[in-house]
């Protein structure tokens, strides 16, 4: 699969991408570690079969989302309704096109486009003046359970006190092998 920037992937993550979009699953919110709420952004685990999960997320009108990795989370952030994303310091998904609608039915252009966000790759993003949502579909890493993806956060600004109070891992979690003799 390509994704929004023209980079090409074909691995277990984009297979599982490529099933849950296909298969119109229920939302299926798991008991623990499913809701999440910082400053300006709501959260919600539609799915999760460890280590994959999808995450639904909502941003209150105008907010920045400071750039940050998740360092034991490969993603593909999937566009719905109303937000820009930068990647590495330039946008990937421009506001001014995802807020156009598409002429052929009532959805914005953005809907559905997906960028892949490795680990290592610091992005971004911005809600539109009446808000925005994404899904962010979730392989995690490092033996860290899934939870809220923005809890998995590295960058030097977050978003708010209680965002900041929330962050439970911010370096990669290193998993000892055992060896046998």
């Amino acid at each position: 699969m390509i994704d929004g920037t023209g980079r090409e992937f074909n691995d277990d993550l984009t297979d599982f991408l490529e099933w849950y979009v296909d298969a119109g699953v229920q939302m299926c919110v798991p008991l623990e570690r499913s809701i999440h709420f910082v400053d300006g952004l709501n959260s919600l685990v539609i799915y999760r079969h460890e280590p994959f999960q999808v995450e639904l997320l909502t941003v209150k009108p105008d907010v920045y989302i400071p750039p940050h990795t998740h360092p034991n989370v490969d993603s593909y952030e999937v566009a719905l309704r109303g937000m820009e994303f930068w990647m590495d310091g330039k946008t990937v998904l421009p506001l001014w096109w995802a807020m156009k609608g598409n002429s052929d039915n009532n959805l914005p252009n953005e809907w559905y486009s997906k960028i892949r966000v490795l680990p290592s790759s610091e992005h971004a993003a911005k809600a539109s003046s009446s808000g925005g949502a994404f899904m962010s579909v979730q392989k995690w890493l490092n033996g860290v359970k899934p939870s809220a993806v923005g809890m998995d956060w590295k960058g030097g600004s977050v978003l708010g006190d209680s965002h900041a109070n929330q962050i439970t891992s911010t370096e990669e979690k290193h998993v000892e092998s055992e060896t046998t003799a």
